[in-house]
């Protein structure tokens, strides 16, 4: 709790001075085997750093709840709360969209994780550019093993995709994701993704993703997700 009051009020202790931008929005999903779902709320500050490149910080809090089945083959439902703290180093020029996010994430079940999330985008032409990025993340939980000891686990997820303007304020992105942890999991999945922006700031987002892993207890399936979000 502490450290979740002390990034509010490092959120709220910097003035909104010329060239720093406050940004929030909601994001949720679910879907899966075990009914996974989540709800996560967020807030920021973005620093422009020039003409092609700010700095952005950020504070999300996340609910997760999904069914798990117990040694004695009793379903029940598992809940947890998870807060993320987040820096993004973010440049733009000419055809070229890169970012960098550093982030670390605390919760309940004694979850703790560290991470990183980098990508580059590539314009071609008009409307159309290709993606590219990588996320490594190195957790402590009982999260997906609630009735286990604490592990620390490992993973990488590579993803590519294109970025399509199908009308000047909607836009399309499919994309393939492959992954694989410390406990020789390996992940595929593929997602499409519409993007709409009624005016700035708002843009609404909405995705189907298919999600497939080597492991029979957890979280193959359809997921939905969705998002409201206002980056100014």
């Amino acid at each position: 709790m502490k450290r979740k009051m002390a990034v509010l009020l490092l959120l709220v202790a910097i003035p909104l001075c010329g060239g720093t931008y406050f940004q929030f929005g909601v994001e949720s999903f679910l879907g899966g085997k075990y009914h996974l779902f989540s709800l996560a709320p967020w807030g920021g500050l973005r620093f422009s750093l020039g003409n092609t490149s700010s700095l952005i910080l950020k504070f999300r809090q996340q609910t997760i709840a999904f069914d798990s089945l117990s040694e004695e083959e009793i379903e029940k439902r598992q809940k947890s709360s998870l807060s993320m703290v987040t820096g993004v180093y973010y440049y733009q020029q000419g055809k070229i969209d890169a970012y960098v996010a550093l982030f670390q994430m605390f919760g309940s079940g004694r979850y703790s994780a560290i991470g990183v999330d980098a990508g580059l985008a590539y314009k071609l032409f008009r409307g159309v550019a290709v993606e590219t990025g990588l996320y490594l993340l190195n957790e402590k939980s009982t999260l997906w093993y609630p009735d286990e000891a604490a592990r620390r686990i490992s993973l990488f997820v590579w993803h590519a995709g294109m970025k399509l303007a199908l009308a000047p304020k909607l836009g399309f992105n499919p994309q393939v994701h492959f992954g694989n942890n410390s406990e020789a999991v390996g992940t595929f999945a593929y997602s499409a993704s519409l993007t709409y922006s009624p005016r700035d700031p708002m843009y609404i987002t909405l995705t189907y993703t298919r999600y497939s892993e080597n492991d029979e207890y957890r979280f193959s399936g359809n997921y939905f997700s969705g998002g409201i979000n206002f980056y100014f």
